[in-house]
């Protein structure tokens, strides 16, 4: 029986979200089919396991001691016991999973250490997971595929407090008020402000520094509409999902996204039927873009997919104003990994997370490559050595 390591928390703001994340997979994925070993990414930075983590009510809060401290070296997951300092052998994990939203867990860091470890990872590699993590370098990379995003400024907090009032005399020929101030490296709306004025824009930066010292200024969209649509490899061939709307007009927060979400897990927040624009057309009590804003939105996913070698699944977020389509947001690590936009039922998710585990499976072998030895080391002699 195949051995998955499902990873969630971690040093983010959206420590708590991943849980609800990593919790509903934990309990989705196929039993008789896989062995399942939770990993728990603390606040602190260490790893945690235990067999009570398939309950969200243990995660009310988090006493570690209760848990198991695990580290992992050569693809092997060992229990540490710091008061008897021994080691203990737990699993030698056959695939993982990352449910880490924010921070090094969705940034990067987590699909390094898989990476050094030799553990075929169900999600984004270290490339597409560190460049989508920053808002700015997203947009650079949307720009080289030719693929529209709002107008925006990037700001660093150094030079901000360096040179404050430049920065601000820029925003109005450039972008225009209100502007959109968002933390550069943060996910779930975390920090998100609507700045009406240069009053409200300082307050917004300063709240966004608080918890980033990179920001994104962005240009505010009146009358538009969220959309999401995601896509993950099988089989070799993307799969891409029907676009769905998330919110209307205004900025989506935290708030919108998780307390005042309609379903139990916080993952639906989509516009009540009254609100739906015309844009929009009802497909079996599920609304999606019609027509050529579909097909663009669902194009444009695909190529950032394809162009950036992703695997597992990916989220992306949209607006759409009028005909036009923009590109904001590529999420790595999407909330309950957006099984919503590709699954009827929740527990449809089942066989959709079996088959992203079996797709990683089959990738790590075709990427097995040699390792060439150059053998340079026995022509170079030290310099400082001096031959007797």
């Amino acid at each position: 029986m195949r051995k998955v390591a499902v990873f969630f928390g971690g040093k983010s703001c959206e420590n708590e979200i991943s849980v609800l994340t990593g919790v509903m997979v934990l309990n989705l994925i196929d039993k008789s089919k896989y062995e399942v070993y939770p990993v728990y990414v603390h606040t602190d930075g260490a790893f945690y396991t235990s067999a009570e983590m398939f309950d969200v009510e243990n995660f009310r809060k988090v006493q570690v001691k209760n848990f198991q401290q695990i580290f992992f070296d050569g693809g092997t997951m060992y229990a540490l016991n710091l008061q008897k300092k021994r080691i203990k052998a737990l699993a030698d994990v056959d695939v993982a999973l990352n449910c880490c939203h924010g921070g090094l867990g969705e940034g990067g860091g987590l699909s390094a250490m898989m990476a050094w470890n030799e553990i075929p990872l169900a999600s984004p590699d270290i490339t597409s997971s560190s460049v989508f993590m920053d808002k700015g370098i997203t947009k650079l990379v949307l720009q080289s595929l030719n693929i529209p995003t709002l107008d925006y400024i990037r700001v660093q907090e150094e030079d901000y407090r360096k040179r404050a009032a430049f920065l601000l005399k820029r925003i109005e020929p450039k972008l225009k008020y209100p502007v959109v101030v968002k933390p550069a490296r943060l996910g779930s709306s975390i920090g998100i402000s609507l700045a009406r004025n240069e009053e409200e824009l300082k307050l917004a930066l300063e709240t966004a520094f608080a918890l980033d010292n990179r920001v994104v200024i962005e240009k505010y969209l009146p009358n538009k509409i969220d959309v999401n649509c995601a896509a993950y490899l099988l089989h070799g061939d993307i799969i891409v999902s029907e676009p769905e709307t998330a919110f209307g007009d205004g900025i989506y927060t935290f708030h919108d996204k998780y307390e005042k979400a309609d379903s139990s897990d916080g993952t639906s927040n989509a516009l009540p039927m009254s609100k739906k624009p015309s844009v929009f057309q009802n497909q079996g009590g599920r609304y999606a873009l019609n027509g050529v804003l579909r097909d663009k939105i669902r194009a444009y996913t695909k190529t950032v997919y394809k162009r950036m070698h992703m695997q597992g699944v990916v989220r992306m977020d949209f607006l759409v104003s009028g005909g036009n389509v923009y590109l904001c947001e590529v999420n790595t690590v999407p909330g309950s990994l957006a099984y919503y936009l590709f699954c009827e039922r929740l527990m449809d998710a089942r066989a959709f997370l079996g088959d992203i585990l079996e797709e990683a499976l089959a990738l790590d072998k075709k990427q097995e490559k040699a390792i060439l030895h150059t053998g340079i080391l026995n022509t170079v002699h030290n310099p400082l050595h001096k031959n007797k």
